[in-house]
């Protein structure tokens, strides 16, 4: 594992990591993170991706993580900034250093929602999807659901004016954010259809996307329900999505959640059906491609 100098679109500097393999590679796979999730979250499962032959990048968002600069009132971030800014200029740098390499995204939670939209998309060789499902309140656990007007109504309106940031950290809830990302994030969540329907342009993104995807969903997540990821899959109009709803008890686990996946323990039972499909994909664009 290296720290990589990255530069964002607009000249901020973010946090980057790269996983190498010993070997040549197969392919590149940046991991895309969820809502205020630091990218030190997802190093474990990158060293595995680096010794199945892979080049896995972690990276954080502006505003998260160690790509925090502060304080944290300064930061003008929406969740725009995050796709154009950062997760879709690091997708371009490494398309530019290695382009004979497949590359692939694995996303959790929202970094796999919002991947559709990456203007640079077709530059992919497929998509993972971990965790990922709607966030609207209609697509929420019950127990999430209970608690999501508190956020929504009277927390995030209230605390992000007065502290110029929302301060989930502190309170126990989500994560810090910048406020234009939780506002925007806010928006899609009080929509029927989530991003499909709060973000403009998002539901014809989702159709006209051309790349494989691989979703897996867990039947004990926490906080999203199955039929919001469902829905969401099913926007993908180009392709069939390999859509798998995974049960703990199946794979010898007593739990995976929302977060699960992507922790130690799911290394020999879960961990190999990315790989493996990786590998499909690989191969499938160096046939393509001759």
């Amino acid at each position: 594992m290296q720290a990589i100098p990255f530069t964002a679109a607009d000249g901020h500097e973010l946090a980057v990591h790269r996983f190498d393999p010993h070997g040549p590679a197969r392919g590149q796979v940046v991991i895309a993170a969820a809502m205020a999730v630091a990218q030190s979250f997802y190093a474990p499962f990158a060293h595995y991706l680096a010794k199945r032959g892979y080049v896995a990048w972690t990276f954080d968002y502006r505003g998260i993580g160690a790509s925090f600069k502060g304080p944290r009132r300064r930061v003008k971030a929406d969740l725009g900034d995050w796709l154009h800014k950062d997760y879709d200029a690091l997708l371009r740098k490494l398309v530019e250093g290695a382009p004979e390499l497949p590359l692939f995204v694995v996303g959790h939670s929202f970094g796999g929602q919002v991947a559709p939209l990456l203007p640079s998309r077709e530059r992919l060789a497929g998509l993972v999807n971990i965790a990922v499902g709607s966030g609207s309140t209609r697509h929420l656990t019950p127990r999430t659901k209970r608690s999501a007007p508190l956020l929504w109504h009277v927390l995030a309106p209230t605390l992000s004016p007065l502290f110029g940031y929302f301060p989930g950290a502190r309170i126990g809830v989500v994560g810090d954010l910048p406020t234009g990302a939780l506002m925007q994030w806010r928006r899609w969540c009080l929509t029927p259809d989530y991003l499909l329907s709060g973000e403009p342009g998002a539901r014809e993104a989702y159709a006209t996307a051309d790349f494989p995807v691989l979703a897996l969903t867990f039947a004990d997540d926490e906080l999203l329900a199955e039929a919001g990821s469902r829905m969401l899959h099913e926007a993908y109009r180009r392709r069939a999505v390999d859509y798998r709803l995974v049960e703990p008890a199946r794979h010898g686990l007593k739990r995976i959640g929302h977060f699960g996946f992507f922790k130690p323990q799911c290394e020999m039972n879960l961990w190999p059906l990315v790989a493996e499909w990786l590998d499909r994909a690989a191969a499938a664009r160096r046939g393509d491609t001759g």
